[in-house]
C-alpha cells in the first residue's frame, strides 16, 4: 500500500507543519532558519521537496545537537 504525502503535515511526526506556502504566503518559516542535517535526514525520500518538516521536529534535532 502506497500512502500519499500530505504537504500540510510534517513527514516525520505527522503533525501540522504550518507551511507558509500552503497558507498562501510567499515564504515558509523553514526558509528563514537553518534546519539541522540530522532533522532533514529523518524525512522519508517520498516526502522530500513535498512536505516541510515541522518546527518542533527541527528544533528537537537542534537541541539534541547542542545538548
Amino acid at each position: 500500500m502506497v500512502s500519499e504525502v500530505d504537504p500540510s503535515r510534517c513527514p516525520v511526526c505527522g503533525e501540522s507543519n504550518a507551511c507558509g506556502m500552503l497558507q498562501g504566503k510567499s515564504k515558509c518559516w523553514c526558509m528563514s532558519v537553518e534546519i539541522p542535517q540530522a532533522a532533514l535526514d529523518r524525512i522519508p525520500e517520498a516526502a522530500k521537496n513535498v512536505a516541510c518538516i515541522c518546527s518542533r521536529c527541527a528544533a528537537a534535532q537542534l537541541e539534541a545537537k547542542s545538548g
